[in-house]
């Protein structure tokens, strides 16, 4: 099922205009097929009158999310240049390049945009809970449905605020909808204030919410598993590395106690997996299949943001396969995919040749021509191979763009989980244990083709097999990437683990060495040139917010 949008939603979200004008959104569609577009406006007084009033409002806040400002594109940039994927071409100039390739500027259109859809997302959240208890209360059913919509209202605004700090660092908290414009010239919070307002928000939704199983809403809604995944996640940011500071320059620093955060993390983790809610579907290849079939699977995909548009148009739709994707001839029978994400072989060459089904699904080595013909890429082009997971070649729903698709956006599975086990019990115990080692295990056993929840003692990685807690953490840096790889986590954790600079600086002498070898023609690897340690590690504030709220805001260092 996917989520059909109010004609209106693209203009209002534009102009950041109040939910009390926002129209409802329909999630009664089956198969992608319209069943009816309700588009009735009402006024906020008396708007929060049943829970179905309420449902149509957490629909619309949810949609921050739901957009290319968003996950629906600009994500997938934010998560680049680093050593799995990079922006295609050398040069600078180009919106997409520029932050790719750290030619970052406080007039960027794109951080302009992505902020003032999370903060209209906020708002909408806002409003919502500043209304809540005008809403009349029928029955016990009713008063279940309730808490589940205020849960997933506190988690969304915790997701948009989890965002924003990882882009922006400290940044403006507003927990009331803003009426007037003195409302929004609210400074900067430091984001140990804003992440205990996320995990505040995360930890009442995660009472109210039902379990994927228990859900009584269709579609792509956030539930307690994935609140709880997130809760973890949200941990495991506020004890890494993160940019302070102001002028010229900043610091890269984590918390003293940072330890105590891998510990709440630690509990969450225990909980949400003895609950045996979500697992590993037994096909990798399947999780990416399923996305392109438009088939919704919460069973592992935790949580995606749904993408819809009758016509194609941006906004609702995404660009899921078309700019992650390998190349496909605008004439082939596929539909076009300009392919702007790309991979290389260094990163292609960590999955084990012998047996690893991931490689084959997660990087696309070949283009397609007008004629559907599959065209590999020369290895020493490797720079011009791509992400494979949603290949357009797979999709099933009817091409209405060249550049848009109706594809979802992963934000969270079941292999994450695992993996942040790994390592919160690494870092607890100075080393690996049998949980780490069995949450590892799982990953690769599904990754070779074996039923993950089966030991097989010639197959598994044990204790020994790492000689301390670096060991163990080196490979789970590469296992992070060849099972997550292009799913937007990569450049976030390189810089929670502060290993950013250092990883780009690696990859460049890859890309050197091949080429002095004649193994790769000529490639400049321009992000690691101009990246900056101290400032990159941050987008800076839109120039735009610096200068309407007066210079309430600070600018983030370096810009």
């Amino acid at each position: 099922m996917k989520t059909i949008y109010n004609r209106y939603m693209k203009q209002l979200l534009k102009n950041g205009l109040r939910l009390s004008v926002i129209a409802s959104i329909v999630f009664s569609v089956t198969s992608c097929d319209l069943d009816e577009e309700g588009y009735n406006f009402y006024p906020l007084d008396d708007y929060f009158e049943n829970t179905s009033r309420l449902e149509m409002a957490v629909n619309a806040a949810y949609i921050g999310l739901c957009n290319q400002t968003t996950y629906g594109q600009y994500w997938m940039v934010y998560d680049t240049d680093t050593d799995l994927s990079h922006i295609k071409g050398s040069d600078i100039g180009h919106v997409a390049r520029d932050l790719g390739h750290y030619n970052i500027y406080s007039t960027h259109s794109w951080l302009q945009d992505t902020w003032a859809t999370y903060y209209t997302g906020i708002d909408r959240v806002n409003l919502i809970l500043e209304n809540m208890d005008k809403v009349q209360i029928t029955d016990e059913k009713d008063t279940i449905f309730f808490k589940n919509l205020v849960g997933q209202s506190r988690a969304l605004r915790a997701i948009y605020y989890f965002d924003l700090v990882k882009l922006f660092g400290d940044v403006p908290l507003r927990t009331k909808s803003a009426d007037k414009y003195d409302e929004v010239r609210v400074p900067k919070t430091d984001r140990a204030i804003v992440y205990d307002t996320i995990i505040a928000d995360l930890k009442s939704a995660i009472i109210d919410l039902p379990w994927r199983d228990e859900m009584t809403q269709t579609g792509e809604r956030i539930s307690k598993g994935a609140a709880m995944g997130m809760l973890a996640k949200v941990y495991l940011f506020r004890g890494g590395y993160s940019l302070y500071g102001a002028g010229s320059s900043g610091t890269l620093k984590r918390p003293d106690n940072y330890k105590e955060y891998y510990q709440e993390a630690k509990k969450v983790l225990d909980e949400l997996i003895t609950a045996n809610k979500h697992g590993l579907l037994k096909s990798y290849e399947r999780v990416f299949r399923n996305m392109c079939e438009l088939e919704y699977d919460p069973f592992e995909n935790m949580f995606e943001v749904s993408f819809f548009s009758l016509t194609g148009q941006v906004g609702t739709s995404s660009t899921v396969g078309t700019y992650n994707g390998p190349e496909i001839n605008a004439a082939s029978s596929y539909g076009r995919a300009n392919s702007f994400i790309k991979t290389q072989n260094f990163f292609y060459d960590t999955f084990d040749p012998n047996g690893d089904l991931r490689r084959d699904v997660a990087i696309a080595t070949f283009s397609i021509n007008k004629d559907d013909v599959v065209k590999e890429i020369n290895r020493k082009q490797s720079y011009n191979w791509a992400p494979g997971k949603w290949r357009r070649n797979w999709h099933t729903g009817k091409i209405k763009d060249n550049n848009n698709t109706d594809l979802n956006a992963v934000i969270l599975r079941y292999a994450d989980v695992l993996l942040m086990r790994a390592e919160v019990e690494n870092e607890l115990n100075g080393g690996p244990n049998d949980l780490a080692i069995e949450a590892l295990n799982q990953v690769r056993r599904r990754a070779f083709g074996k039923d993950y929840l089966t030991a097989d003692a010639a197959f598994d990685l044990r204790i020994s097999d790492f000689g301390d807690k670096e060991s163990f953490f080196n490979y789970l840096f590469e296992e992070r990437a060849r099972e997550l790889c292009f799913e937007g986590h990569r450049r976030m954790d390189l810089i929670r683990w502060g290993l950013l600079n250092k990883t780009l600086t690696d990859t460049k002498k890859k890309f050197d060495d091949a080429i002095a070898n004649k193994e790769m023609n000529s490639y400049t690897f321009t992000a690691a040139i101009r990246f900056k340690t101290g400032v990159h590690e941050l987008y800076p504030i839109p120039d735009y917010d610096v200068r309407e709220t007066g210079g309430t805001i600070i600018q983030n260092p370096g810009y």
